[in-house]
């Protein structure tokens, strides 16, 4: 493996090889940085030699964005599965009014690593998955609601915020558009002002225009409305009629099939086309991509879930539009364990609902497709080398690919293979119990220092941790393996989360009551998000006093359905009011089928605060700020009077400051040191800043005005963005 990695290393080019080191001492080394104050060394951006973002899509019933990457060689990424890697980051941004204004949704990243290139093969791409929580505003069904997004990717350094823009030296981006599902529930209120409808005020008074209503169920057109549908659209009858045609042959024929007086396939179908013809088309597939096409499959190493974009290239032949049920698109997953070139391993089936799109955007739709896998369970040491496992995807329009046959061939459709590479991690031995924590407070456990507790880098829901403790409602997920079969009747796994806070002397489980999500995906079948959510509580009496109920269940074969939590939530912990500091968070296990308890066998370590920032130095509840000129705060001053005063903020992990004025009327801040402060400005502390600051009143109309000091700590609150905040205000008259 050393050999390997120097050889490999010799073969990277020299500005990939010290493109940390040149892009700290010049940003704007390779001149990709519009109007930077530093000078250009060299020109060179948009370059896709070793990493190319290949496709982004929109899963719109999972409000999920994903985009798959392609590692196109085998070095350039910093080093093997034994060293930290390099990161992939990609940051998404969405347009509603066709690119003229962006909307920054996060970021997101993967590990990249150089791979061993297996012996006598050329190396072969790898290609990745990443996805972000996405949910746009719906409208009604009536209405085609479409999005712009925008993804950057950029290797080893984050795509700036708020600069849909930027141009990266390793890496591209890539716009596509998105179609929104329509609404499902919305207000009285809501409805009539989409359909523009003001209520008059008796109606207003009569009926309360907030409450929640539902949208009807979307019904599924047969084949004569299809017909009629369709009838100048030039679209086959083995495509609107693929459905029927199945059905008619899988299913009890109609009892009145072979009577006298039937009228044959127009009665059984309602509707009168050349049904030898059809049947003789879809009796010798070829994989017609014309309406459809699976564009990338990838690896989510966040999620061990596998990705897929598909594009959608015509305006009708979907069954119809949003308002009705539409089509689905299915994609069957196959893994090849023992590359043996045969996919033996179905490792299930997903989908994506499409509809006709009257008005089509130029260029294709993007949607995506995902499926959780049970992958996590081969991984193994980066001692072993890399984990390559050769990935097969079939899609298949109306007509689930059977697992049983990963060499079928769709009516309407096509097949993709490509090549993933398992995170190094702890192996799985059959037989024998595991249990791991995925994520904490949405970072990868791989991200947060086990001595610190500090967590960096991109979350999995689009937030960026520096240096990040934790407060508020910490969310921690992760995997048992094996687990009860479930879907077989077996007795669920039970669980306890427990923490301590004096390195591990003593240990409090928690029994904070949270809500999860499930999805049943049977084998060979269509994921059914169709499970009722579950409330999950400690057992408060038994042998299990204190455990929570496993509700997952990764077994899977013939007859056995997968049943899987959203987001693999193990647990809510509700931080507020709990001590400071560092914590150590440990699962055990009880397995009812053998009566056995299996203590924790890993711990993850993450530090909390819930303190707000407050005035220096550390003795307020608030931060200070105040006016010192003229007549202090809450004093009188002119137009044109330049007002001073002071400021000071304190937390162990400091963020920023600003001030604003309110109202906002103009005026102009200064200061000794500009405004605002960040903890990564020089001469600033971590633990906070303080100051004096200046505004010049030139311009403003007389008034009451508040000057407002707003501060943030590094602190990832509530699992979904970053800073505890706290702020304080001084007050002042501004006469003619």
């Amino acid at each position: 493996m050393k050999n390997t990695q120097t050889q490999v290393t010799r073969s990277v080019a020299p500005n990939r090889k010290n493109f940390r080191q040149l892009v700290i001492q010049n940003p704007n080394h390779f001149g990709n940085i519009k109007n930077s104050p530093f000078k250009a060394v060299i020109q060179q951006s948009g370059n896709t030699d070793y990493e190319e973002l290949g496709c982004v899509g929109f899963q719109p019933q999972l409000n999920l964005l994903n985009a798959v990457v392609y590692i196109k060689l085998p070095y350039g990424f910093d080093g093997d599965l034994c060293t930290a890697g390099s990161q992939e980051y990609v940051r998404f941004y969405a347009s509603y009014d066709g690119g003229k204004t962006w909307t920054d949704l996060g970021l997101t990243s993967f590990t990249a690593y150089d791979v061993t290139e297996p012996a006598g093969k050329p190396f072969e791409r790898l290609e990745y998955a990443v996805t972000l929580p996405f949910s746009p505003t719906r409208r009604f069904c009536t209405v085609d609601n479409f999005a712009l997004v925008r993804a950057i990717l950029s290797w080893d350094v984050p795509p700036p915020p708020n600069d849909p823009a930027f141009v990266p030296v390793w890496g591209n981006a890539h716009d596509t558009t998105i179609k929104i599902d329509p609404l499902l529930i919305t207000t009285v209120g809501a409805a009539l002002a989409e359909l523009g409808i003001k209520p008059t005020d008796p109606v207003s008074q009569a009926i309360d225009l907030n409450q929640t209503v539902k949208t009807p169920t979307p019904g599924r057109l047969s084949v004569a409305q299809l017909q009629q549908l369709y009838e100048d659209k030039n679209i086959a009858p083995q495509r609107y009629a693929l459905s029927a045609l199945n059905e008619a042959l899988e299913t009890t024929p109609d009892v009145r099939l072979m009577a006298a007086n039937f009228a044959g396939a127009s009665s059984l179908f309602g509707a009168s086309f050349d049904v030898a013809a059809a049947y003789a088309a879809i009796e010798n597939p070829n994989g017609d991509t014309s309406y459809e096409r699976l564009n990338c499959i990838g690896f989510n190493e966040n999620t061990f879930a596998l990705e897929g974009v598909l594009l959608i290239k015509q305006a009708y032949g979907y069954d119809g539009g949003p308002c009705t049920a539409g089509s689905t698109e299915y994609v069957t997953f196959w893994a090849d364990l023992d590359f043996s070139g045969k996919y033996a391993t179905c490792l299930g089936t997903t989908s994506v609902q499409v509809h006709d799109t009257a008005n089509l955007p130029a260029g294709d739709l993007e949607y995506g497709v995902e499926l959780p896998t049970t992958l996590f369970a081969y991984r193994q040491p980066c001692s072993s080398g890399p984990k390559l496992i050769p990935i097969r995807a079939i899609l298949s329009w109306q007509v689930a690919p059977p697992c049983s046959n990963p060499n079928y061939v769709p009516v309407w459709g096509n097949r993709l293979e490509t090549l993933i590479c398992l995170p190094p991690g702890l192996p799985i031995q059959q037989g024998v119990q595991s249990a791991f924590f995925d994520t904490i407070g949405s970072m990868s456990v791989t991200k947060i220092n086990a001595v610190t507790g500090l967590a960096d880098g991109p979350s999995t829901v689009g937030f960026t941790a520096v240096q990040s403790p934790f407060g508020g409602r910490v969310t921690i997920t992760g995997y048992i393996y094996p687990a009860s079969n479930l879907s077989a009747g077996a007795l669920p796994f039970k669980y306890r989360i427990s923490v301590s806070n004096d390195g591990g002397v003593t240990w409090t489980g928690l029994n904070d009551v949270f809500t999860v999500s499930r999805q049943l995906i049977p084998w060979g079948g269509v994921p059914k998000p169709l499970l009722p959510d579950v409330t999950q509580s400690v057992d408060i009496s038994g042998i299990t006093t204190g455990y929570y109920t496993y509700q997952a269940d990764w077994i899977t074969g013939p007859g056995d359905a997968l049943i899987v939590v959203a987001g693999n939530v193990l647990a809510q912990w509700y931080t507020l009011g709990k001590p400071d500091g560092l914590y150590q968070i440990k699962m055990d296990v009880y397995d009812p089928s053998t009566s056995t308890f299996f203590p924790a066998v890993n711990t993850a370590t993450i530090l909390l605060d819930n303190t707000p920032p407050a005035g220096l130095p550390f003795n307020t509840k608030t931060p200070f700020i105040n006016i010192t000129t003229g007549g202090g705060s809450c004093g009188d001053f002119h137009v044109g009077d330049k007002i001073t005063g002071s400021y000071a903020v304190s937390d162990l992990h400091f963020y920023d400051l600003s001030l604003e004025l309110l109202p906002p009327s103009g005026g102009a801040f200064t200061a000794p040191v500009p405004l605002p402060r960040f903890w990564t400005d020089p001469g600033a502390s971590t633990f906070g800043d303080s100051g004096t600051w200046t505004l010049d009143t030139t311009g403003l109309p007389p008034c009451g005005y508040v000057v407002v000091l707003n501060a943030y700590d590094r602190t990832i609150v509530d699992s979904g963005f970053i800073g505890n905040y706290n702020d304080n205000s001084t007050g002042f008259c501004l006469k003619a």
